[in-house]
């Protein structure tokens, strides 16, 4: 069977199965241990569950994270969340394979629960645990607030998400759960800098992927803006859009793509990517671009900007933990309603301004040194972000 009656069938089965496996955990988080005020052990072994191997912005917080723990002199015991998720409905909650006395669930609130559920609570009881969460709009959704009473501590990776949560919180009336939260910037390593290159073409990047929403990622404005820097095709300069492979099915990229025919100077790449090969790419550009309208953090902003790339990026969110004037070009922005996936209408994210963006496109194609100049401060202030993950930090 294909075509659209397959389709339904399997959005159908997949509701399904995610409203069981719901319901199954509520019925046995009646019987968790809440995460009761307790010393963190010393020099603890630390359990990390994430997504490690997928290529997914979360998963390559994961793996920083767990790298930035045994960087500190942590032993760490890697565990993948994925094949968790597999007979959940079926399977009896499992032991661990090693023991730890510190678990770090590095996913959302949601696939923290699947992790919680996929193990013995007795097995975990005594375990001092920690969540890694990351939101994009101003407003956490209710139903994540739930998850905060299994957990001693929540790590965030941005002021932005710290004061997401502590609103949800407070909403829901558990303002208590407010002092669990830190804020860990993601531990984005500086490479060594780059030889410079030759070519005359300057290349501008911009990514997105499409499961984590078109319409946060925005890709259309930065077309919007590139159109407005140039509005004839730029014999200087080139821009790329880079998405995964699968996104050129997807209507709303079909119509990109389909938006700039005319122009020979935008390209499309849909290639799923490891991370080696996005940081590679990221390195062969000039300039990197997202019109965002929401970020936890930005993690190939900061990637670019630890790579000494100059970025053009909204000012607003997550970003700003690591973006400022010196360092980058933030675009000036006007908050509305996020769409429904993102909490709204009560929850808000940024409008960036599109003239702003493209007189800031137009003076970093034409001023190499200013592109070098922020580089160089960009690197710089990403290198400070492994403060946080130092030892003597570390759980402070």
């Amino acid at each position: 069977m294909s075509g659209p009656l397959f389709s339904i069938l399997t959005s159908v089965v997949g509701a399904v199965h995610r409203l069981g496996v719901r319901g199954r955990m509520r019925y046995l988080a009646r019987r968790w241990p809440v995460a009761t005020p307790k010393p963190r052990p010393l020099r603890p072994v630390i359990r990390v569950t994430g997504f490690f191997n997928e290529v997914l912005g979360i998963g390559r917080g994961a793996q920083m994270t767990a790298g930035a723990l045994e960087g500190a002199g942590y032993a760490v015991v890697r565990e993948d969340l994925r094949p968790l998720h597999h007979k959940l409905l079926s399977r009896a909650p499992a032991d661990f394979d090693a023991p730890a006395e510190v678990w770090l669930i590095h996913a959302n609130p949601p696939e923290t629960g699947l992790a919680l559920m996929a193990h013995r609570a007795e097995v975990w009881a005594d375990m001092y645990r920690i969540a890694y969460w990351v939101w994009e709009s101003d407003l956490v959704p209710a139903d994540w607030v739930w998850a905060a009473q299994f957990m001693h501590e929540i790590w965030v990776p941005s002021d932005f998400v710290r004061e997401a949560f502590a609103r949800s919180f407070t909403a829901a009336g558990q303002a208590a759960e407010i002092a669990k939260l830190r804020v860990k910037p993601h531990p984005v390593r500086v490479p060594e800098p780059l030889a410079e290159t030759d070519r005359a073409e300057v290349s501008v990047l911009t990514l997105f992927d499409p499961r984590s929403s078109l319409e946060r990622k925005n890709p259309e404005a930065a077309i919007r803006v590139w159109r407005r820097a140039f509005p004839q095709a730029s014999a200087s300069a080139r821009l790329l859009i880079k998405t995964h492979s699968g996104a050129d099915r997807h209507p709303a990229c079909q119509a990109l793509r389909q938006s700039v025919r005319d122009r020979p100077d935008i390209g499309f790449m849909c290639e799923t990517l490891d991370d080696a090969a996005t940081l590679a790419l990221i390195a062969d550009s000039d300039v990197v671009v997202s019109l965002h309208r929401g970020e936890g953090f930005g993690l190939p902003l900061a990637e670019a900007m630890a790579a000494g790339k100059a970025v053009l990026a909204t000012g607003w969110s997550g970003n700003m933990q690591f973006m400022n004037a010196n360092s980058a070009c933030p675009v000036p922005f006007r908050l509305i309603p996020a769409d429904k996936r993102h909490n709204g209408p009560a929850a808000r994210w940024a409008e960036p301004d599109i003239d702003a963006a493209a007189e800031s496109l137009k003076k970093l194609v034409a001023d190499k040194g200013l592109r070098q100049r922020l580089g160089a401060q960009a690197r710089t202030d990403i290198a400070a972000l492994q403060q946080a993950w130092a030892a003597s930090e570390l759980f402070q």
